[in-house]
């Protein structure tokens, strides 16, 4: 479906930007969340601090201040190996939490569309879309 808009020139745009730099910039009232629909809500975000934390002990563990022939025996592999896949675990975590939220998006977004073409439809029944 193709939305038509005018088009627009770069003078047209200019203008408005002249506009609207010379206009006083006006408080907008706050808009609390709990105002907002669902759909339109602050989104916490992905955490990946237990990633960084891992990466982090597993970094620590790696570097060891002492000559270079003997750094494989003074480094701790294990604890090494330990941190990184707490580290992978922790991405698959989040990965997981990812592709709910895309799933989520997905279906609203696919009853968004039949919504749009219930209307649509129903415009054209009409003559008024």
């Amino acid at each position: 479906m193709q939305v038509r808009s005018p088009e627009l020139s770069v003078e047209q745009i200019s203008k408005w930007m002249r506009a609207a730099a010379t206009e006083p910039r006006r408080e907008q009232p706050a808009v609390h969340e709990t105002q907002l629909p669902s759909a339109f809500r602050r989104h916490p975000g992905f955490d990946f601090k237990n990633a960084r934390q891992s990466l982090g002990r597993a970094r620590a563990k790696n570097d060891i201040d002492t000559i270079k022939p003997l750094r494989r025996l003074r480094r701790n592999q294990g604890a090494i190996n330990e941190a990184l896949i707490d580290s992978l675990s922790a991405l698959i975590a989040v990965n997981k939490q990812m592709a709910a939220e895309i799933a989520g998006l997905s279906g609203e977004l696919a009853t968004l569309r039949q919504q749009l073409t219930q209307r649509k439809t129903s415009g054209d029944q009409t003559g008024e879309f």
